[in-house]
This record gives structure tokens, sequence and C-alpha cells, in this order.
């Protein structure tokens, strides 16, 4: 092996986008982790470092790590004969429901595709870094390390096989996000998909598919206002609802300053609008979203951004 060290930037991601829970991913152009992986003597193993936003939240044992997960599970399956010393600059705040855990997990498949030339295909890639998303979900999840990997928009067609439709966003698509500053708890992706119903009417199975659909013909089509227009979701979000303090006045306020839709990202507790940068300023859009979380007796972080690529190495050692 010439290559002895591998830097990767990898995206936030939001999933759901309201109808399509558990199908729909997309990147964002800002925040970002970036990864560092070096070789180190295979004695060693797996070693973690974390640096950066939460990084004292965040475990340093490879099996409880997305990201050492990875690596211990691609190490053993291609018989790699060198350790790895990962360090993680956290770039992207966990647990606030846009894809931290996701975007460190798809940073070192595909930082070791590259550092050991294994020529894997996205699809690989997806299934090496959901197996991470275990340490932090409690199971194998594809939506956010798919849009980490791909960038964009992702749609899941089927998880057994993996099949991953990948689709450009349009360009005048902006997005504006509001992460209350409230304390999440480690296992709060589980508490969040406890609280999903098991059974749903028709009725809410047949509105929610057709604004699925509507979404994702909107990518297709490169429509923003149809996306935004679609971001609506009748089974699992009301659930969650009650999970995000000021969710209501959060929602009416970003509807009030232009976006096109709002929902909870991912697990929550962040949420995040979509605008017609034609039409709507997003910063003024992430403004009000700020003022419906104060009003409720939070403060939150708020920006805006725009969807974005998917991880990528930004250097290479030998």
């Amino acid at each position: 092996m010439s290559i002895k060290q591998v830097t990767v930037k990898a995206p936030a991601t939001s999933a759901n986008l309201g109808p399509g829970f558990d199908v729909f991913g997309i990147a964002l152009e800002q925040p970002n982790d970036k990864v560092t992986l070096t070789a180190i003597n295979n004695d060693d193993g797996v070693k973690i470092q974390v640096s950066g936003m939460g990084a004292k939240t965040i475990s340093l044992t490879p099996e409880k790590n997305t990201a050492g997960r990875v690596a211990e599970i691609m190490v053993r399956d291609f018989k790699l004969k060198e350790g790895l010393q990962i360090h993680v600059e956290k770039g992207i705040f966990p647990g606030k429901g846009l894809g931290s855990s996701a975007a460190s997990a798809a940073a070192v498949a595909v930082g070791i595709n590259a550092m050991f030339d294994l020529g894997l295909s996205n699809k690989q890639l997806i299934e090496f870094a959901a197996k991470g998303e275990v340490a932090s979900a409690g199971s194998e999840h594809a939506d956010n390390v798919s849009a980490a990997v791909c960038g964009n928009f992702v749609l899941i067609r089927s998880c057994n096989p993996l099949e991953i439709i990948n689709l450009e966003c349009p360009k005048d698509m902006e997005l504006a996000v509001a992460m209350p500053k409230i304390i999440t708890p480690p296992n709060k992706t589980e508490k969040a998909r406890a609280v999903v119903p098991k059974l749903v009417s028709l009725e809410k199975h047949v509105y929610n598919l057709g604004k699925a659909a509507a979404m994702a013909v909107g990518f297709a089509i490169g429509d923003v206002d149809v996306i935004g227009q679609s971001m609506l979701d009748d089974i699992v979000e009301p659930s969650r609802a009650a999970l995000v303090p000021g969710y209501d006045s959060v929602r009416e306020n970003a509807l009030n300053a232009g976006a096109l839709g709002v929902t909870i990202s991912g697990a929550g507790p962040s949420m995040i609008a979509v605008v017609n940068r034609k039409t709507c300023d997003a910063a003024k859009v992430a403004a009000a979203m700020r003022e419906g979380f104060l009003s409720s007796g939070y403060d939150a972080n708020v920006f805006a951004t725009r969807p974005g690529k998917g991880s990528y190495v930004v250097e290479m050692k030998q």
C-alpha cells in the first residue's frame, strides 16, 4: 500500500423530508465532517480520535462509534494488513437530526476505499456505511448514509437488496435549518423511532403516498415548488412533533416567512425548510424559525444552505 493517509469531507444530511420516512434523504452543502485516516501498525487495530462539535459526547470505542465500526468491518472483510488511526473532526453537531453519525460512517467507507484502492461502487460504500449506523441508531439505516455518499437527493427503492435512485437538486433550491439548543439523549433516534405508529389507516397511507410521489417527481423535473409543497407527512411527523419543543411555532413562522415546506429533519429535534431562492431569502426563513423556538423558551442555532455533493477525498499522502 502506497497511500499512508487520506482525508475525506462528508456532508450533513436530512432524512425523510416529510413523507419519505426511511426512503428520502438529501445532502447539505454545509456543515461537514472532516475525517482523516492514517495507516498504523496492524497490531494496534482501529483507534479513534474525535474533535470539534460535541466531541465529548462521542464514544472512542470503535464498535460504539459509527466511524470505528465501519473501519473494523472493512478491515476484517477485506483482510487489510494495516491498522487505522481515525481522526474525526466534527463539524456536524451530534444528535440534532442532521446525519452526524452517517457523515462519519460515510467518510470512513470512502476513505478506506481510496486508501486501499478497493474500487467499490457507491452502492457498496453505502452498505458498509449503513453498518456503522448500528452504533448510534441501534440498527442499519441507509437514508442518511446514502445521501452522505452520493450527495444531492436520494430515494431508497429497496433496502434488501439495496437499490438507490440519486437525483440532482433544483438549482433554485435552498434550505433553512434550525437546531434547538436542547440536550438530546444518546439513544435519541431509538426513542424517536419508538413513537412511530405501527399501523396506519388507508386514508393516511394514500395521503403520504401522494405527497412522496409528487416530491420525487419534483426532483426528477427540477421543480423546487413541487418539492417544498409536497413536504407534508400525516403518519410519522404528527407522532414526533411532541418531541420537538416549539414545533408548531417554528413551522408556522417558516411558512409565513416564505418557505414552501417545513418538516422535522430526520429524527429531530432540528427542523428544515425548503425555499425557492428566486422568491424567498432562506436566511430570513431561518431567522423566523429561530424566533419560533425562542417563543417556546428555547434558543436555536440557525443557518441557510444549499443541497450539497457527497463525500469526497480532499487529500492523500504517501
